[in-house]
C-alpha cells in the first residue's frame, strides 16, 4: 500500500520567470477589486436577517489593508508554494469574529490560488480550494456579510436561498480548478512535444556530425595516413635496396622510419577522435604538461638541437594538453623553417598564468601557417595569450595561459 504525499514543492527543478505572469495578472485583478471595494466598517446584525452600521467606535481600515496584502501576496506565490501562501491569505479570516465581516475578494484570492496551483496538477490544487470551501461553508450558514464594491451582502435572507449560495460557491471552486487543470495540462503537454523535437533536432545533427566527421577520417586515412605510411616503409627498405650506406644513413633512415610511426599512432588517434559523436566522453589518454620533457627528449634523439629550462607544476589536464601542443607545433615549425637551429624552450609559471617562450632562428618571417592559426585557437579558448614575432633575427613564440 502506497500513500500519497502532498508536497509543497513544484515538480520541476527551475522555476522560470514566465511562470510568474499568471500569478502577476490574478493579483492584479483581485488589487483592482480590492481598491473598489468600501472599507470594512464595525455593524451589528439584526433580529430580521438584515444588518446596521454601528456609527460609533472606530473603523477598522488597517484590517481590511493588511488583509488585502496578506491576499495579495499568498496569490503571487501561490503557484510555487501552494500550502503557504493558503496559510498566508487564510490568516484574515481569523479575524472575522472580531470585526464581524471580510473582504469578498479575500475568498476569490484563496480561488485564484487554487486555480494557480492547479495549473501544475490537480492535487496542489487541494489546500487552497478546500481553504475556499471553508470559507465558503462559514459564509453561507451565517449571517456574516462580504464586502463588494457594492456594499456588504451576505448569502441570503433565508435557509434556502443560503443553500443554493453554496451550491453555487462549489461549484465555482470545481469549474475554475478544472479549467486551470485542464490549461496547465495543455501547457505541459505542449512542452513535451517541443521538448520531443528539440531532442529530435538534437539527435539530427548528432548523426549528421557524426557522418561528416567519419567522411573526414575516412579522407585523412585514405590520404595522409597511405603516405606517411609509405614514408616509413621507404625509409625502413632503404638499407636493403641499398647495401652500401654506411653506418649513419642508416641511423637517419631508422630515425625516419620511427618518425613516421609515431605520426601514423598520433593519426589513429585523431581518426578515432573524429569517428566519435560530440556527447561521447574522451577515452584515449591525452598528453599534458608533464609529457613536454619526453616528447622534447624525442626531438632531440631525432637530431633537433633544444635547450629546455624552467619547469610546470600541478597544471591541469586541460591547460596541459593546450601547452603540449604548443610546444609540438612550436618544435615541429622550428625543423621545417629552421632545420639545425637551436631552439630554446623556456617554461615560466606565475600565481596566475603558466606558458612558455620559445625562441629559434628566423627564417624571414612570422607569417602564420595552419598550425600557428590552431595553436592560437587552442590557447585563446583557454583564455590565453600567444604572440609570434621576428626580434633580432629570431623568431620568437610567446604562450600563456591562465593557471
Amino acid at each position: 500500500m502506497t500513500t500519497a504525499v502532498l508536497t509543497d514543492r513544484r515538480p520541476t527543478a527551475t522555476f522560470p520567470w514566465r511562470e510568474w505572469v499568471p500569478s502577476i495578472a490574478v493579483a492584479t485583478v483581485i488589487a483592482a477589486l480590492l481598491l473598489l471595494t468600501p472599507g470594512v466598517q464595525n455593524f451589528t446584525i439584526l433580529g430580521d436577517g438584515g444588518y446596521a452600521y454601528v456609527r460609533s467606535g472606530p473603523t477598522p481600515y488597517g484590517y481590511a489593508v493588511v488583509g488585502g496584502a496578506c491576499v495579495l501576496a499568498g496569490v503571487l506565490l501561490g503557484r510555487r508554494w501552494p500550502v503557504w501562501a493558503t496559510v498566508l491569505a487564510f490568516l484574515p479570516f481569523l479575524f472575522v469574529a472580531w470585526v464581524g465581516g471580510f473582504v469578498w475578494g479575500w475568498w476569490l484570492g484563496l480561488l485564484g490560488i487554487a486555480a494557480l496551483a492547479a495549473l501544475d496538477g490537480p492535487r496542489r490544487a487541494i489546500v487552497p480550494a478546500g481553504a475556499a470551501f471553508l470559507v465558503a461553508l462559514g459564509y453561507c450558514s451565517t449571517e456574516i456579510p462580504a464586502f463588494l464594491p457594492i456594499g456588504a451582502v451576505t448569502s441570503g435572507t433565508g435557509a434556502d436561498f443560503e443553500v443554493y449560495a453554496f451550491v453555487a460557491y462549489c461549484l465555482a471552486i470545481v469549474i475554475v480548478v478544472g479549467v486551470a487543470t485542464l490549461i496547465g495540462s495543455v501547457q505541459r503537454s505542449r512542452l513535451r512535444e517541443e521538448s520531443v523535437d528539440a531532442a529530435e533536432r538534437h539527435a539530427l545533427e548528432v548523426e549528421s556530425l557524426a557522418g561528416e566527421r567519419a567522411r573526414l577520417a575516412r579522407d585523412l586515412h585514405d590520404v595522409v595516413a597511405h603516405h606517411v605510411s609509405l614514408v616509413a616503409v621507404r625509409a625502413e627498405s632503404a638499407p636493403f635496396l641499398h647495401p652500401d650506406l654506411n653506418d649513419d644513413a642508416r641511423e637517419v633512415l631508422a630515425d625516419i622510419a620511427k618518425d613516421a610511426r609515431e605520426a601514423l599512432t598520433e593519426l589513429r588517434q585523431v581518426l578515432v577522435v573524429l569517428q566519435r559523436t560530440s556527447d561521447e566522453s574522451e577515452r584515449t589518454p591525452q598528453p599534458t604538461a608533464c609529457d613536454v620533457d619526453d616528447l622534447v627528449a624525442s626531438a632531440v634523439a631525432a637530431g633537433q638541437p633544444i635547450t629546455l629550462e624552467g619547469a610546470w607544476r600541478d597544471i591541469p589536464p586541460a591547460t596541459g594538453y593546450v601547452l603540449y601542443r604548443a610546444v609540438q607545433e612550436g618544435l615541429t615549425n622550428a625543423r621545417r623553417h629552421a632545420a639545425g637551429s637551436l631552439a630554446t624552450v623556456r617554461r615560466t609559471q606565475t600565481g596566475t598564468t603558466v606558458g612558455f617562450r620559445m625562441t629559434n632562428a628566423a627564417d624571414g618571417g612570422a607569417d602564420p601557417g595552419r598550425g600557428l592559426i590552431g595553436m592560437r585557437e587552442r590557447v585563446e579558448a583557454l583564455g590565453g595569450t600567444m604572440s609570434a614575432v621576428v626580434v633580432d633575427g629570431e623568431f620568437v613564440l610567446d604562450v600563456a595561459v591562465p593557471a
